[in-house]
């Protein structure tokens, strides 16, 4: 069981593609993992509100999320194997 107690992070994706492909590598090896994926689009409890007055203009919509991907620290070397 992966908690957040025995877990370290793998890697960052900026895409939901390249996440996908991270993932179907570790599924591959047999490596449990999980995966967090955080919208960097929304605003921060401290700055309620921020979004709503600046707006997306000139964003890049694709990378609005990031995702990261843990694996069980006793699997983290193999993981990375699994990465290569």
């Amino acid at each position: 069981m992966l908690t957040i107690f025995n877990r370290k992070e793998l890697t960052i994706c900026q895409t939901q593609a390249r996440c996908q492909a991270v993932c179907a590598k570790l599924d591959a090896a047999g490596i449990e993992y999980r995966a967090r994926a955080r919208d960097r689009s929304s605003p921060s409890p401290l700055a309620a509100g921020a979004r709503e007055r600046s707006g997306a203009l000139g964003q890049n919509m694709a990378y609005n999320w990031t995702y990261t991907i843990y694996v069980r620290a006793a699997d983290l070397e193999k993981a990375r194997a699994a990465l290569r």
